[in-house]
C-alpha cells in the first residue's frame, strides 16, 4: 500500500517537471523550417531547377516591420550549375513585413527574407565569384494581405501572390553579379516524429498524474 501511495504521489510531480521543461524544449524548437523550389530567370526550369530551405524564428522582436536575426539559416541549390550551392552566414539577417509598399506604379504587401550568404564550393562553374547576400520575397500586388506589420509566417503561394529570390555575388575585385528567379512552391517542413512523440508523451504523463490524483483522493473516502 505504501509503495502504491508513493507511486501515486510522485506521478504528479514528475508530470509537472516534464511540463515545466516544455518552455526550454519549445525555445530549442522555436524555428520553423521551410523548403522551396523554383527556377532561374532566362534558363529552362528543366535545365536549372532551384531548391532550398530556410529557418524562420517567429519569436524575435523588432520594430517598424523589421525583425533582425529572425532568419537562422538557409540553403540554396542551383541544379543546373553542377555542384553549386550557397548557405547561410551570420551577418545582416532579417525578416521584413511591408504593407502597401510602392512598386511599379502600384503597391504590394511583402514578406521578405534577407540573409548574408557564403558557399562551400571551392571551385566550379562560377569561377572566383563568391556569394555575399541572399533574399527571398513573397508579394501580394494591390496590398491587403497583412493587417499589421507584426512578425508572421510567410504567406502561401497562390494565384494572388508571387515569389522571387536573388543571390548576389562578387569577384575578387568586387565586381558584382546576381542570379535571380521565381519561387513555385513554399512549404513548411513538418516536425520530426521524435518531437511529436515527445509531446504525446508529455500529454500522457499529465493524464496519468491526474488519474493517480483522483485515485488517491478516492482511497481516502
Amino acid at each position: 500500500m505504501l509503495k502504491q501511495l508513493l507511486r501515486r504521489r510522485f506521478i504528479v510531480p514528475v508530470a509537472a517537471l516534464c511540463v515545466l521543461s516544455l518552455p526550454m524544449a519549445g525555445a530549442q524548437a522555436a524555428s520553423i523550417s521551410y523548403s522551396f523550389t523554383g527556377s532561374i530567370d532566362g534558363i529552362s526550369e528543366v535545365l536549372a531547377p532551384v531548391s532550398g530551405t530556410f529557418q524562420f524564428n517567429p519569436g524575435m522582436g523588432g520594430s517598424a516591420g523589421v525583425y533582425n536575426n529572425a532568419v537562422t539559416g538557409f540553403t540554396l541549390n542551383l541544379g543546373g550549375i553542377v555542384g553549386y550551392s550557397s548557405t547561410f552566414e551570420a551577418g545582416a539577417n532579417a525578416i521584413t513585413i511591408s504593407q502597401n509598399k510602392p512598386l511599379g506604379g502600384g503597391v504590394v504587401d511583402r514578406w521578405a527574407l534577407t540573409s548574408a550568404a557564403t558557399t562551400t564550393t571551392t571551385s566550379g562553374p562560377l569561377g572566383d565569384f563568391t556569394p555575399f547576400s541572399f533574399d527571398l520575397r513573397v508579394d501580394h500586388p494591390g496590398g491587403g494581405l497583412f493587417t499589421t506589420t507584426d512578425l508572421q509566417r510567410p504567406p502561401s503561394l497562390n494565384a494572388l501572390t508571387t515569389g522571387r529570390w536573388r543571390l548576389f555575388l562578387e569577384d575578387p575585385a568586387g565586381n558584382p553579379a546576381v542570379f535571380l528567379g521565381s519561387i513555385s512552391t513554399l512549404t513548411a517542413v513538418p516536425l520530426p516524429p521524435a518531437v511529436v512523440l515527445f509531446g504525446l508523451g508529455i500529454i500522457s504523463l499529465v493524464g496519468l498524474g491526474a488519474g493517480g490524483l483522483r485515485n488517491l483522493r478516492g482511497s481516502k473516502i
